[in-house]
């Protein structure tokens, strides 16, 4: 391997470290959500019985997106270092 190689393979490597490392910052999710419920129950309603739970607008990083982002960098890199390969010509 050159040094582009090494370059390319090193910062693919870092790139993905980082995407899985925020991925598992934001919980360690399986699939990516849009809302999660938020229990508003009051001590009030605690007595009463009455559970109030709504839904709230708020993205969480699943793994399915973390998945295809390190493939497509793992692709990319792997395609780099192929491109950056030493083409060395035979001498007879």
């Amino acid at each position: 391997m050159n040094s582009k190689q090494k370059l390319t393979l090193t910062i693919g490597i870092i790139l993905i470290i980082a995407v899985l490392g925020y991925w598992y910052s934001q919980g360690a999710e399986l699939f990516t959500k849009t809302q999660v419920i938020v229990d508003k129950t009051t001590e009030l309603d605690r007595m009463l019985g009455v559970e109030n739970k709504q839904y709230v607008d708020k993205f969480i990083f699943g793994l399915d997106y973390a998945g295809a982002i390190s493939l497509a960098i793992a692709v990319i890199s792997g395609i780099l270092i192929y491109l950056f390969k030493n083409k060395r010509k035979e001498t007879l």
